[in-house]
């Protein structure tokens, strides 16, 4: 499977980051991300890729167009891939146990995450259609973890998703790459519904719209998670 991570051209630095904090992942390969600075809204919108009314900020323009160019990407060449953002750090065994869970998934799967952001809920199925669970975590252990993490080897499960928040690493089949162009363009801002954490929240950025339909179609988070993210929000280039 080709392993994508999206980074801005202007920020080499992160790029490199990435590049050296995975490098016992081998065959990364590197995708400018959509600089959100230098694009058009007028001619976003005319191309039916956003409502006008969308509020998202130009940097989740940018990234949210990204992870759709990859998707189509994968839907054109009708080949799974993992998709990772320049925050992510991946597990040292993550080639073989991913590869392990996805050729174990249901071969109708859409999508599976390999971690989520820490500084909120992730809402799954213990059991499918019995044991609905919503799991918490201390992004500040998570972050002092990550350079233990890189060393480790993590033994995993995969879980039906319902609804979490942050896109730093999945995998994506072309039937979910189908599904999701379908289900999350134009790009719009409306109120989603957290069950997880009792309110409504507006759409922000691409991955807010993909947690509309998660439980909808294939969509899988794992445990123990294979990616990791500092979720760095004073660094973040989606705002």
């Amino acid at each position: 499977m080709h392993k994508y991570f999206i980074s801005l051209e202007r920020t080499p630095e992160r790029t490199e980051r990435f590049l050296k904090a995975n490098a016992h992942v081998p065959d990364l390969e590197w995708v400018p991300g959509m600089d959100g600075k230098t694009l058009d809204r007028n001619t976003i919108v005319n191309k039916g890729l956003m409502e006008a009314s969308c509020q998202f900020k130009a940097g989740a323009i940018g990234s949210g167009l990204t992870h759709i160019k990859l998707w189509a990407q994968v839907s054109r060449s009708n080949q799974p891939a993992h998709i990772f953002e320049d925050d992510a750090f991946l597990c040292r065994n993550f080639e073989q146990e991913s590869d392990r869970i996805i050729a174990n998934l249901p071969h109708d799967w859409d999508i599976i995450l390999w971690g989520n952001n820490y500084d909120s809920i992730l809402e799954f199925e213990l059991l499918p259609g019995i044991t609905q669970c919503v799991a918490v975590f201390n992004q500040d252990t998570v972050r002092q973890g990550i350079p233990s993490f890189r060393h480790m080897n993590v033994s995993s499960s995969p879980f039906r998703l319902t609804q979490t928040f942050g896109i730093c690493g999945y995998a994506i089949s072309p039937r979910g790459a189908d599904r999701l162009l379908e289900l999350c363009l134009p790009f719009k801002s409306v109120e989603v519904p957290y069950v997880g954490l009792g309110r409504l929240l507006t759409s922000s950025s691409v991955d807010h719209l993909m947690n509309i339909h998660y439980r909808d179609i294939k969509a899988y988070t794992c445990l123990p998670p294979l990616c990791l993210t500092d979720n760095d929000v004073a660094r973040s280039l989606t705002t």
